[in-house]
């Protein structure tokens, strides 16, 4: 998840209307853990995973971007969804740990499964889930038969996504992850994904940042808000000890950089600083252009969903009619306005 940037951020809180018309570019594996995590098994002899189909394969992925896609897209959002690729070799520590604290609490999963304690089973649930790559790979098929665009980035989804919107290709990305302000993606939005839904009983709204925004309300240089994301700690460096948000604040506004913060207070200089600096100020993306938005493949959409992994009907039927008022599903014998 990067650092944590909340201490800084004066978030406004904004409708979905108010990217009406416009490209956003979203971090696709951040919200498919969102559905995963929240769309699960639950209720006594449930074991807190995903949903499943009747082969037993997880649908909570799909049943989550179905739904929130097309709520966008009703409101006239065009979402580009973006998925990561090959992680950066300074991450690999952070995936390892990842992983341990996954394996640790499956094993405990599976000691509450077998014991039938469901309580424990459906709290351990939500830490156990994986984005696997059949789960991705039935993401980017649906998203071609609801004619929603989607790529894959080189390396980090959201460092794509804020360069796109550096680059003026999207208004603005949304994503959970406060890296995409050291990024530099000019707007990011959260909550936008789970906008309108209920969270322990409250409604969810989604909420802007604009970076230049909290650049000046903190007196500090995009340079430095690289630092600082690094002192704090980044999926690519720990950050260093001692140093939490309020405190790197201080210090950076105080010395200016890294290296003079580590110089003052006697610390060591974080190993491969520049090239972590690297990867936020030059971060790489594709070439190609943003592949466009189309129309509605209905009948594939219900073989995939429908035949092929049991969605009910209800649930196909709310999602194309959200399609249908943006006209993005055709008629019989009509043409789309997709189509030219």
């Amino acid at each position: 998840m990067g650092c944590n940037l909340k201490d800084l951020a004066n978030p406004q809180r904004i409708e979905l209307s108010d990217f009406s018309g416009q490209r956003v570019a979203i971090d696709a594996f951040l919200v498919a853990y969102q559905f995963i995590t929240s769309i699960r098994a639950r209720g006594d002899g449930q074991d807190g995973g995903p949903l499943r189909d009747v082969k037993g394969r997880p649908i909570s992925h799909l049943m989550g971007f179905l739904d929130r896609s097309t709520v966008m897209i009703e409101h006239g959002i065009d979402p580009v969804f973006v998925f990561d690729g090959k992680p950066h070799d300074l991450k690999l520590d952070t995936l390892d740990e990842r992983k341990a604290r996954k394996e640790s609490a499956k094993e405990k999963w599976e000691a509450a499964v077998e014991a039938e304690d469901w309580n424990t089973a459906q709290k351990l649930g939500s830490q156990i889930v994986s984005f696997t790559r059949e789960m991705v790979a039935e993401t980017k098929e649906m998203f071609d038969y609801l004619g929603v665009a989607w790529i894959e980035a080189p390396m980090e989804a959201e460092g794509a996504c804020s360069v796109r919107c550096r680059n003026g290709e999207v208004a603005a990305v949304a994503s959970q992850d406060w890296d995409v302000l050291l990024y530099g993606s000019p707007v990011m939005v959260r909550n936008l994904m789970s906008h309108g839904t209920k969270r322990f009983g409250r409604a969810v709204t989604a909420e802007q940042i604009i970076l230049k925004d909290l650049l000046t309300e903190n007196g500090l240089t995009q340079d430095q808000l690289v630092d600082l994301g690094i002192m704090i700690g980044t999926d690519f460096h720990p950050g260093i000890k001692g140093i939490g948000p309020k405190t790197g604040l201080k210090l950076i506004k105080e010395y200016g950089t890294i290296e003079a913060v580590c110089e003052a207070k006697e610390k060591d200089i974080p190993e491969n600083i520049e090239e972590i600096r690297k990867i936020f100020h030059h971060h790489p993306i594709n070439v190609d252009a943003l592949p466009s938005s189309g129309i509605v493949n209905e009948k594939e959409l219900r073989r995939f969903l429908q035949d092929e992994r049991g969605f009910s009907d209800a649930r196909l039927k709310r999602a194309l009619d959200r399609m249908k008022s943006v006209g993005r599903v055709r008629e019989s014998g009509q043409s789309s306005l997709f189509d030219f």
